[in-house]
C-alpha cells in the first residue's frame, strides 16, 4: 500500500465531515480502497493503523511518496554510497515520477509522466516490431511502447533506480509482461553487442545532457543507426536545457548529428527529434 500527500489529505477531508470512512487510492491513483475511519485512527487493509498526527505529517512531504508497513508510514526513497546519489519516488497527479539527486525524470509541469510518456510513442506511431528503451527509468516507456510493439528490450544500469521501480504501483506492467525485456546494464556496452538491423524502432529518453553526455555522441548515435532496420525510426528527448540563458540550441545540436550519422527526415516533435534510417 502506497499513499501520498494526495491520499492523506482526502482521509483527513473525509474525517474532518465525519465520516466513518473513506474510499481512496493505495497505488497512486490505479484503483479504490475502503479505509474505516475510527476517531482518530484511519484502518486500512490487513489492520493497518494510521494516526491523524502520522497523515498531517505527510502533509509537510508533498515530493515523496510513502509505503504503509506494520502501521507505519514508510518514505520510498534511498541512498546510494556507490552513485553518491539520493532516489525517491515524488508522487503526480497519476503516475508518480523518479527524482535522482533532485533531477526529475519525467515533465511534470505541464502534464503527467503517463501522459508525456504517450506523446513521446506518439511522435514515431505505429510502432511494431522490436523496439528498444534505451534507458528504462520506472519503465513508463516501456510498458506504453509494448501494447504496441511484439517485444521491448530496456536498459537500465543503475539498480536503485531498478529498485525504485519494483516499489511503483505504476512499474509493475514492466515486471510481469512477457513482451518485455530488462537488461540490467549500460545500454553504451550493450548496444555494441546488437545486430544490425535488429530494431523497428528506438525510443531514446536519456538523462540530461551534464549527466551523460555520452548519450548524446555521433558515436552512440552511429550505433542506434546500426542497430535500426532500413526505414527504422527513432524518437530522441532532447528537452530545450540552458537555452535561455546560455542560447544552447541542444535540439540543433543532435539533430546535427544525427544528419551525421545518416539518419533522415529530422523532425522537432514533443520535447524532442524524430528521425528515420532510410536507403
Amino acid at each position: 500500500m502506497i499513499i501520498s500527500h494526495i491520499q492523506a489529505q482526502q482521509l483527513l477531508d473525509s474525517r474532518q465531515n465525519g465520516l466513518k470512512e473513506a474510499e481512496i487510492s493505495l497505488d497512486l491513483g490505479l484503483s479504490k480502497s475502503k479505509v474505516k475511519i475510527e476517531d482518530t485512527l484511519f484502518i486500512f487493509p490487513d489492520n493497518q493503523k494510521i494516526e491523524e498526527s502520522q497523515l498531517k505529517k505527510i502533509m509537510k512531504s508533498n515530493t515523496i511518496c510513502f509505503s504503509i508497513k506494520e502501521s507505519s508510514l514508510v518514505k520510498i526513497h534511498l541512498f546510494s554510497n556507490e552513485t553518491n546519489k539520493f532516489y525517491k519516488l515524488l508522487p503526480t497527479k497519476d503516475a508518480p515520477t523518479i527524482e535522482i539527486s533532485g533531477i526529475r525524470m519525467h515533465v511534470t509541469k505541464r502534464m503527467s509522466p503517463i501522459e508525456d510518456t504517450k506523446m513521446k510513442i506518439n511522435s514515431i506511431a505505429p510502432i511494431n516490431g522490436f523496439v528498444l528503451d534505451t534507458c528504462m527509468g520506472l519503465g513508463y516507456t516501456a510498458i506504453e511502447a509494448s501494447k504496441q510493439a511484439d517485444f521491448v528490450i530496456t536498459c537500465e544500469k543503475d539498480e536503485n533506480v531498478i529498485e525504485i521501480a519494483k516499489l511503483n504501483p505504476w512499474s509493475k506492467g514492466l515486471f510481469d509482461n512477457k513482451k518485455i525485456s530488462i537488461l540490467k546494464t549500460n545500454i553504451l556496452d550493450e548496444i555494441k553487442i546488437f545486430k544490425n538491423s535488429m530494431f523497428d524502432a528506438v525510443i531514446h529518453d536519456p538523462p540530461r545532457l551534464s549527466l551523460a553526455s555520452e548519450l548524446y555522441s555521433l558515436e552512440f548515435y552511429k550505433q542506434i543507426f546500426r542497430v535500426l532496420k532500413i526505414n527504422g525510426k527513432i524518437y530522441h528527448y532532447t528537452g530545450s536545457p540552458g537555452s535561455r540563458n546560455r542560447k544552447i540550441n541542444l535540439p540543433g545540436n543532435v539533430s546535427k548529428r544525427l544528419k551525421q550519422a545518416g539518419f533522415k527526415d529530422i523532425k522537432e516533435t514533443h520535447y524532442g527529434l524524430t528521425a528515420h534510417k532510410k536507403l
